[in-house]
């Protein structure tokens, strides 16, 4: 079925799936999972003003949260979201709104500067000496990351998502972010980073590097004492590591594999299929899978909607409600608000 299609793209966005339409007319009403008081948290919403255009600001994905009854974590590729996610943050919310930052170029690349950033940024009370006591996510590198640029003709953003040529950035082959340096060995930076996130307990994301710095930081954020960890959609082309590999990992180090709906959706972009999920899925076991949107495009469908398209696919697949809430539910709430040892 087709979900829409966005003018002057060269490709057109939709999901196969056995639903029909009357079935999924249904499954867009049915209320998301929940246990006790806690509900879904996504994981990756992204969010403007931002270069690239986006169905969301910070007060209107609260507005759908709140109506929803699930919680978010905010993300742009160029801004830290800490601020924003704070400011829409209301006294009595009793859905999470959480910020983050990706470690581009723009927000001091591979390094503990744009954290601090961040940090800084972490306060619903500005009369306030100290950030929030609770946590927010730091992605690794996004549309900076030299695996990025090798999938987009080394631009960060790619002309298909409908960025103005002038706006995007051209960077040369070797120039992208990464982890180690031209002579191979690891950036300072990254040991700078990964003790701030360490300190303050925050959550790390791979972002968009590739399988083998993937692999490399995990390794590296686990002996500097960060315990929460997700691999960034790890089976997307940029970063493309296998069941086994993400299996490894969470069975060494205790790192979450995130599932993303618009990794499904996109295609021509974008060309996983839920089988590809599924074998993450019994790989690693529900207990280590995160599940979460990818969405905030203009072209894509509400996170409300995403979220149980996304839940209704993985149901036809075969997977049990249980573990869905699982997946969306414990796992989530878990990484941010749960206590984690070694």
């Amino acid at each position: 079925m087709r979900l829409g299609q966005f003018t002057n793209f060269s490709w057109i966005i939709f999901a196969e799936r056995d639903a029909d339409l009357e079935d999924l007319k249904l499954t867009n009403h049915k209320p998301l999972p929940r246990v006790d008081d806690q509900g879904v948290i996504d994981m990756h919403v992204h969010v403007g003003p931002e270069f690239i255009r986006r169905r969301y600001d910070p007060f209107t994905l609260a507005e759908e949260a709140r109506r929803e009854g699930f919680g978010v974590v905010m993300k742009n590729h160029f801004q830290p979201t800490t601020a924003w996610a704070s400011l829409a943050t209301e006294e009595d919310d009793t859905v999470p709104l959480v910020g983050s930052i990706a470690l581009n170029l723009g927000c001091g690349g591979i390094d503990s500067h744009g954290i601090r950033s961040a940090l800084s940024g972490w306060k619903t009370d500005t009369t306030a000496s100290e950030p929030r006591s609770d946590r927010f996510v730091v992605w690794m590198p996004t549309v900076c990351a030299e695996s990025h640029l090798n999938q987009f003709g080394r631009r960060d953003m790619d002309l298909n998502w409908g960025v103005d040529e002038k706006y995007t950035t051209f960077i040369d082959k070797g120039e992208g972010l990464q982890l180690r340096d031209h002579s191979g060995e690891i950036i300072e930076g990254l040991g700078r980073a990964l003790d701030t996130i360490a300190e303050h307990d925050l959550v790390l994301a791979s972002g968009h590097l590739a399988g083998p710095d993937t692999q490399l930081l995990v390794k590296n954020a686990h002996e500097a004492g960060v315990r929460r960890m997700i691999l960034t959609h790890p089976l997307w082309h940029a970063i493309e590591l296998s069941p086994d590999q993400v299996r490894d990992l969470y069975k060494e180090y205790g790192v979450y594999s995130e599932l993303c709906y618009s990794n499904l959706e996109m295609h021509g972009i974008d060309d996983l299929t839920i089988n590809d999920y599924l074998e993450v899925i019994h790989a690693v076991g529900p207990e280590g899978v995160i599940l979460s949107s990818d969405c905030g495009q203009t072209f894509t469908p509400t996170i409300g909607d995403s979220l149980r398209e996304f839940f209704t696919l993985l149901r036809q697949a075969g997977i049990s409600d249980d573990d869905i809430t699982q997946m969306s539910v414990i796992n989530p709430n878990k990484l941010l608000f749960g206590s984690f040892g070694d």
